[in-house]
């Protein structure tokens, strides 16, 4: 009984070692639901009051939102965003259709200089797909870092469209 315990002990002390470790790795107090695939950008869904607040106590002083006007949100974005002092931008990406090259460059422009950014859309999903075609086409990577990048950033469901719009359509 007495070796079960001192066991059991010994593998709770490592998994909370285990979870320590991964938090300091991460090197941030961002919410658990967003990415953060560069050291100043923090990328992800629909962030909520508090997500707001995290995001001003981990240095962001920027916040891009890229749903579109239809997209209901329950509070006002915008408003809470600049109560913080937070600077706030709209680019509306509404949907693959808006899934462009010249989305991802206006994106791009908006990410430029130190500043720590968090982009967002409802899910990831619009942000990791600019993402991974900026990559390509605005900083030059190859077509499987840059979709490497995009899924770090949360690119899912759209990456064929994304793989069409670098010309990549046919693999998978």
């Amino acid at each position: 009984m007495r070796v079960i315990k001192h066991v059991l002990t010994l593998f709770t002390i490592g998994l909370l070692l285990i979870g320590f470790q991964t938090k300091s790795v991460a090197g941030s107090n961002i919410p658990d639901n967003f990415n953060q695939p560069s050291e100043n950008l923090i990328t992800g869904g629909q962030p909520t009051q508090v997500d707001l607040q995290k995001f001003k106590a981990a240095g962001v002083s920027k916040v891009i939102n890229l749903r579109g006007p239809g997209e209901a949100v329950n509070f006002d974005e915008k408003a809470e965003a600049e109560a913080l002092g937070l600077s706030y931008i709209s680019l509306p990406v509404a949907g693959a259709g808006d899934v462009t090259a010249e989305n991802a460059r206006k994106l791009y422009q908006l990410l430029q200089g130190e500043e720590k950014v968090v982009v967002h859309c409802a899910s990831g999903n619009r942000v990791g797909a600019l993402l991974a075609i900026g990559a390509h086409e605005v900083n030059g990577k190859p077509v499987e870092a840059s979709l490497e990048f995009g899924r770090a950033a949360g690119l899912s469901s759209l990456e064929p469209k994304v793989r069409a719009v670098l010309g990549d359509e046919g693999r998978q």
